[in-house]
C-alpha cells in the first residue's frame, strides 16, 4: 500500500477538512480526494463522512487512524534519518520528565527517538522538577521536560501551556461545565505534588496573592498515588486534564475548571551547561520532541497550547 495515501488520510483526519488538508500538504484538492477514494477502494471501507464543516471519520476510519498513526510516524522518522550520520550514533541519552507530563508524552517520544536513532539507548527518569534539575546539574541527565522555573543554571525553551483543573473522586460534585473558584478550592483538603517547583508553587503563590491558606495534608510526586487518593475521595487535586484523561474517561475521577484565578502549567525543555551531547544530535532530539508535542496538541490528543519554537541556544551543545 502507498504510504503517501496513509499520510494524506491522517492529515485529513487531523484537519477535519479536505480543503485545509490539501493546503497543508500542498496537493490539489481533487487529487487529494482521488487518493482517498483509491485508499478506500484498496481497503474496502469508507473512511470519512462529509459534514457542513468538513469531514468526520467513520468508525472504520477511527480504527485505521488508531492503528496506523504511530507506526507511520516511526517509519517516517526512520526514513528521514536513515542516511544521516546521526542514525549511526551509539551512545546513551538520559532524559527527564515531570510526572504530570510523562503519562501522555513518554511513550510517543521514546518511540520516536528509537525510530530516529536506532543505536541510541534512552533512559527516562520521571521525577519532580527539583530532582530533575539537580540531576541535570550533576551531569546525570542530559535534558528534561519540566515546569517553567527561573534558574540561571539552565537553558530552557518553551514547549506548551495547559490549563489546570480541580479533580475529585467519582462521588464528588465536580463537573466540567461548573467552574470552581480558587477561594472554594483552598477550603478543600488537597493532595499536591511534593516538588516545590511546578503545580504546588503555582497553587501556593495564587493563595498568597489572595491572602488565603492552602490545606494540603498530603504531598507526593507519584502521580498514580495522587490519583488513587483522589479516586478514594481522600482529597482533591490540581492537575492538567492530560495527566488524568484516562481516569476521567473511565469515570474514576471527575473534574471542574478552575477560575478566579485560572491557573496554568507552563512546560519547557531544559538542560544545563554540563550536558555532553554532540550539538547536531542535541538539536535533532529537540526536533523529534517538538514534532511529537506539536502533533499531539494539533490533533487534540494533548489539550494544550503548543508554543512557537524559539531559536536554538548554542549553549545547548
Amino acid at each position: 500500500m502507498d504510504t503517501h495515501r496513509l499520510k494524506y488520510f491522517l492529515r485529513i483526519a487531523e484537519e477535519g477538512s479536505m480543503t485545509r488538508a490539501a493546503a497543508v500538504l500542498g496537493v490539489a484538492q481533487p487529487a487529494l480526494s482521488r487518493q482517498i477514494r483509491l485508499l478506500e477502494e484498496d481497503l474496502g471501507i469508507t473512511l470519512f463522512h462529509r459534514t457542513r464543516r468538513g469531514v468526520e471519520l467513520t468508525e472504520d476510519g477511527e480504527r485505521l487512524r488508531a492503528s496506523t498513526a504511530a507506526p507511520l510516524r516511526q517509519l517516517e522518522l526512520a526514513l528521514h534519518y536513515a542516511g544521516s550520520p546521526l542514525a549511526r550514533i551509539e551512545r546513551a541519552l538520559h532524559l527527564g520528565m515531570v510526572p504530570t507530563v510523562a503519562p501522555l508524552l513518554a511513550g510517543p517520544l521514546l518511540t520516536g527517538l528509537r525510530a530516529a536513532f536506532p543505536k541510541v539507548s534512552v533512559h527516562l527518569t520521571v521525577a519532580g522538577a527539583d530532582t530533575l534539575i539537580e540531576e541535570m546539574m550533576r551531569g546525570r541527565i542530559d535534558s528534561s521536560v519540566i515546569n517553567q522555573v527561573s534558574d540561571e543554571r539552565l537553558f530552557a525553551r518553551d514547549l506548551l501551556v495547559e490549563d489546570l483543573v480541580v479533580v475529585g473522586g467519582p462521588e464528588s460534585e465536580l463537573r466540567p461545565d461548573r467552574p470552581i473558584s480558587f477561594t472554594r478550592l483552598v477550603g478543600m483538603p488537597l493532595v499536591l505534588p511534593a516538588s516545590p517547583i511546578g503545580i504546588a508553587s503555582t497553587v501556593e503563590n495564587a493563595a498568597l496573592r489572595l491572602m488565603l491558606r492552602v490545606q494540603a495534608p498530603i504531598t507526593t510526586d507519584s502521580l498514580p498515588v495522587l490519583l488513587d487518593l483522589v479516586e478514594r475521595g481522600e482529597a482533591c487535586a490540581v492537575l492538567p486534564v492530560s495527566a488524568c484523561g484516562a481516569e476521567i474517561a473511565r469515570e474514576r475521577i471527575r473534574y471542574a475548571p478552575l477560575t478566579a484565578p485560572a491557573l496554568t502549567q507552563h512546560i519547557v525543555v531544559a538542560s544545563s551547561g554540563r550536558m555532553d551531547l554532540p550539538r547536531e544530535f542535541a538539536f535533532r532530539v529537540g526536533d523529534v520532541l517538538r514534532e511529537e508535542v506539536g502533533r499531539m496538541t494539533r490533533t487534540g490528543i494533548w489539550p494544550a497550547r503548543f508554543l512557537a519554537p524559539q531559536p536554538w541556544n548554542p549553549n545547548w551543545a
